[in-house]
C-alpha cells in the first residue's frame, strides 16, 4: 500500500496547494505502476536517494525522471513506476502560481519535466528534507516564504489569472469562456496569452481537466453511481461526451480506468 502523508503550509496557501511525502513498500516484489491522470497543478519533485521514477506516454520508451524536477502539465495520463523503497517529497502549486514563484514563464516540456537544475538552485530544496516528514514540510515553508518577495503584486496579468482560475476552481470546470471574460475585462486573446504564461494551458483546456478530475473525485465517492449520473452531476452533456474526455485524457474507457490501479491518483484529485 502507497503511504501518502499531507501537509497544508499555513504562511502560503495563496500559493501553495499542498506539500506531499509518497513512499513506496520496500517489500514490494515488484515495481509500482499507475497511470497519472493530467490535473492541471504544477509542482517540484524530489527523488530520494537512491531510486528515481520513470514515466511513459502510451505506446513510447520510458523517460527517466531527475532526482528534482519541475513537474509541469500533461495533457494525457502517463505510466508511473517507482522502484520498491522509493522516497518522494513534492511541493504542490495551485494552476497559476507556480510563475509567480518562479517570477517567469512556467516551464513547457513536452514530457511535463524540467529538471529544478535547469530553474533554481537544488541545494537549498534538498538540505530542507530531513528524517521526518512534517520537520521536511515546515522545513519547506520556511524556504518558501523566505524566498517570496510581495507576491500580492505580481506583474504580467497575474490578477487577471488568478480571478479566472478561482473562477474555474469555485465551478469545479462547468464555467464558459465567456462568463471567465466577464469575470477579468480582457480579450479572449490575452486571456489565452496570459494563461498560457502563467498557466502552460488555455482556460478552455484548464477547465476541462478540472471538470474531468471533479468527475474522478464524485465517482471515488459514489461507487454505486453509473456513470451517466455521474456525468450529469459534474457537468458533461452526456454519456458520449464523458467516454470522449476518457479516451482524451486516459486512453481508456471509464470501466477500463476504475478498474486500473488508481492509488496516487485517488489521493491528489481530492487535494
Amino acid at each position: 500500500m502507497i503511504l501518502i502523508e499531507t501537509y497544508i503550509p499555513a504562511q502560503l496557501t495563496h500559493l501553495i496547494k499542498t506539500c506531499w511525502y509518497l513512499e513506496v513498500p520496500a517489500k514490494l516484489p515488484h515495481p509500482y505502476e499507475e497511470d497519472i491522470l493530467p490535473d492541471g497543478h504544477h509542482e517540484i519533485i524530489f527523488h530520494l536517494p537512491p531510486h528515481t521514477g520513470k514515466r511513459r506516454f502510451k505506446a513510447g520508451a520510458w523517460i527517466e525522471e531527475p532526482a528534482a524536477f519541475i513537474a509541469g502539465q500533461t495533457l494525457t495520463s502517463y505510466r508511473l513506476q517507482l522502484m520498491p523503497g522509493a522516497r518522494l517529497y513534492g511541493i504542490r502549486f495551485y494552476p497559476h502560481t507556480l510563475s509567480a514563484f518562479l517570477k517567469m514563464p512556467v516551464p513547457d516540456a513536452d514530457t511535463g519535466i524540467t529538471p529544478l537544475s535547469d530553474i533554481l538552485p537544488e541545494a537549498p530544496f534538498w538540505a530542507c528534507i530531513q528524517e521526518d516528514a512534517e520537520q521536511t514540510f515546515r522545513q519547506f515553508e520556511c524556504l518558501l516564504t523566505n524566498s517570496i518577495s510581495r507576491l500580492e503584486q505580481p506583474a504580467g496579468g497575474y490578477d487577471y489569472v488568478h480571478a479566472a482560475i478561482a473562477a474555474i476552481m469555485q465551478s469545479k470546470g462547468n464555467i464558459s469562456v465567456d462568463r471567465l471574460l466577464q469575470r477579468t475585462g480582457v480579450s479572449a486573446k490575452h486571456l489565452d496569452v496570459l494563461f498560457k504564461r502563467q498557466v502552460g494551458l488555455t482556460p478552455k483546456a484548464i477547465s476541462n481537466i478540472i471538470r474531468f478530475n471533479h468527475f474522478i473525485a464524485w465517482k471515488n465517492r459514489h461507487p454505486e453511481q453509473n456513470y451517466t449520473a455521474g456525468g450529469y452531476e459534474t457537468g458533461f452533456y452526456d454519456q458520449s461526451h464523458l467516454i470522449r474526455s476518457f479516451h482524451q485524457y486516459t486512453q481508456r474507457s471509464p470501466k477500463a480506468w476504475f478498474n486500473n490501479n488508481t492509488g496516487i491518483n485517488d489521493i491528489f484529485v481530492n487535494i
